[in-house]
């Protein structure tokens, strides 16, 4: 299954160049296959354009070649099954890590309080006086 998806990775990767290229292609062809007769009709800067798109498409598919040819295609434990533990999880305890949060946050004093909170109700802020546009509290 893993070759079918990389196959259609590619086929997909390949359609909007060959679009673009075909394109690219139809506009020379229209301009006498030449770059004087491409901008004598006006289409020097839709020619620039989509050989600008076309290359920021292309460019995932050299970076994906290229990784294929050097061979770092594959990603460092992509290859461990589910449930095992890669070389860089193992000996991590999760348990361990949210007590030390807890144990971190516990200890932490707690957020000041404003001076004019200090009376009866505890409310840190002073009721909104009512105006334009606002009903009296």
């Amino acid at each position: 299954m893993r070759l079918i998806g990389g196959v259609f990775s590619w086929v997909f990767a390949l359609i909007p160049i060959v679009y673009i290229g075909a394109m690219l292609w139809y506009f020379a062809g229209v301009g006498g296959n030449s770059a004087e007769g491409i901008v004598g009709i006006g289409l020097g800067p839709t020619v620039i354009g989509l050989a600008i798109v076309g290359l920021l498409l292309a460019l995932p598919l050299v970076i994906k070649l290229l990784r294929v040819v050097s061979g770092t295609n594959r990603v460092p434990g992509a290859g461990a099954a589910a449930g095992e533990p890669s070389g860089e999880t193992q000996g991590f305890d999760p348990d361990a890590a949210i007590a030390n949060y807890m144990r971190g946050r516990d200890s932490a004093p707690p957020p000041p309080i404003a001076s004019d909170a200090i009376g009866d109700d505890l409310r840190p802020f002073t009721a909104r006086p009512g105006g334009f546009g606002r009903k009296g509290v």
